[in-house]
């Protein structure tokens, strides 16, 4: 019975995704100071069945990047035939590649949650950052969404595709460095100027992130 409630309720969750997980995502890239602020209420409140009426920042973070690794499989991307063996080996495995730009697109939360408490005066710590890193992940959702299809679009070699994942990287670096702006600003009470410059430190730091990476790739 216990196995068959659980087969209920897994379903239940799985079917449920298929609503939530589109509203969520609508609410964040229309919406995206509200959803962050809804998600340091949940995380502040105690509640039995949080994020209720939405999917949690880290879930909708992986399902975001699963999407984005599925259609780079489905439009079967070309990769570098000069890649590394340790290039090759993320690349060849969708599930090592998964694992990969998870981790990648942490760094921004991650990054941004520390800058919030150290800008802010406060200790670091799993409490304190928990509230910040979720928000944030629910900010970097849409961002990874965008920048994975856009990549990937010029990456595929047929005609304007180039173009059109050229401007959707654009689009998400340009909405991303405006949320994080006002974000900062709303939360450390600093001017506009002084927040834009947060933000662009934070989107700074993640690319040499990936530059290194690539770096290390490459050379292994």
């Amino acid at each position: 019975m216990k196995l068959l409630r659980s087969l209920e309720e897994f379903v239940f969750e799985a079917i449920a995704l298929l609503l939530f997980y589109p509203k969520t995502l609508l609410r964040i890239m229309f919406r995206p100071l509200r959803a962050m602020q809804y998600a340091e209420q949940e995380e502040a409140q105690a509640k039995t069945t949080p994020y209720d009426d939405a999917v949690s920042p880290p879930l909708l973070l992986l399902i975001t990047l699963l999407i984005a690794n599925g259609v780079g499989l489905a439009l079967h991307v070309p990769q570098a035939t000069d890649a590394s063996h340790l290039a090759r080996a993320l690349l060849d495995s969708p599930q090592n590649l998964l694992m990969f730009r998870s981790l990648l697109f942490s760094l921004i939360p991650l990054t941004a949650a520390v800058l919030l408490l150290h800008r802010g005066g406060q200790a670091t710590s799993r409490t304190a950052l928990r509230g910040p890193f979720f928000a944030q992940c629910y900010l970097t959702s849409p961002f990874a969404l965008l920048i994975s299809l856009g990549l990937i679009a010029m990456q595929t070699p047929r005609t304007g595709f180039a173009t059109g994942g050229a401007v959707a990287c654009t689009l998400a670096l340009v909405w991303m460095l405006g949320v994080q702006a006002a974000w900062f600003r709303i939360r450390l009470g600093i001017s506009t100027l002084a927040a834009m410059a947060i933000g662009v430190s934070l989107l700074t730091w993640a690319f040499v992130c990936v530059f290194l990476v690539a770096l290390l790739l490459a050379t292994f």
